[in-house]
């Protein structure tokens, strides 16, 4: 469990690390979460996110396989990534001299974010539930799942700032407030947004998964 709980730091800090020295640029981050994968060699799932990980305890409890033990490993998952956030923003601070921070553009309102934070997290968590019920390929799920948030970025990115992982929102933000005393009045936005996405995710996924399993039945019998 340790070397899986060391994955979720080092993949967390690295994603964190590349928001903040790139102000957040689709295709940093999302390249950066793919390499951050590829070198953890997907030992922990990958999960780098709050969001994902409340996905997965959720859609494993509806299936009845999540056990104890698996819920505390889970939940150390998001401690050691809220954590790694914050370590990885210092160092980012440190690099660039400089902060960024995830807020509402102005010209939106707060549901208006709160609405596409929720969205594209659903996107990017319902694709990391299915994906590997598609693919056998760990390197190909994790680029379609970087792409996921590349694409995010792009589409809500002028609107919310594109953030979908409630340990990057709030670990980007602590360290702005830090230094700037400012932009942390909606950063309750990117954490609850997120982890809601990630509930609802945890049931859209599962409707398609029973429907992917059972034409894999289908196939395996004709």
């Amino acid at each position: 469990m340790l070397r899986r709980l060391f994955a979720e730091a080092v993949g967390t800090f690295l994603l964190l690390f590349a928001v903040g020295v790139s102000s957040g640029e689709p295709f940093a981050v999302g390249g950066s979460l793919l390499c951050a994968m590829c070198l953890t060699g997907f030992s922990s799932g990958a999960h780098f996110n709050p969001a994902v990980t409340t996905g997965i305890i959720f859609y494993r409890w509806q299936e009845k396989t999540l056990t104890q033990k698996d819920l505390i490993e889970l939940l150390l998952y998001i401690l050691v990534q809220f954590i790694s956030a914050i370590l990885g923003g210092l160092v980012g601070w440190a690099v660039v001299s400089y902060t960024v921070h995830f807020d509402i553009t102005d010209g939106y309102m707060d549901a208006e974010t709160f609405f596409g934070e929720m969205l594209y997290t659903i996107l990017l968590v319902s694709n990391a539930l299915v994906v590997g019920h598609l693919i056998d390929n760990p390197i190909v799920c994790g680029g379609v799942i970087s792409m996921t948030i590349t694409a995010g970025d792009w589409a809500i990115g002028k609107i919310t700032g594109g953030c979908f992982n409630p340990a990057i929102g709030f670990g980007i933000n602590i360290i702005n407030y830090a230094k700037n005393g400012s932009h942390m009045d909606h950063t309750w936005i990117y954490v609850l947004a997120p982890l809601l996405g990630g509930i609802l995710a945890s049931c859209i996924a599962r409707f398609f998964i029973e429907e992917l399993e059972e034409t894999k039945r289908k196939k395996a019998m004709a």
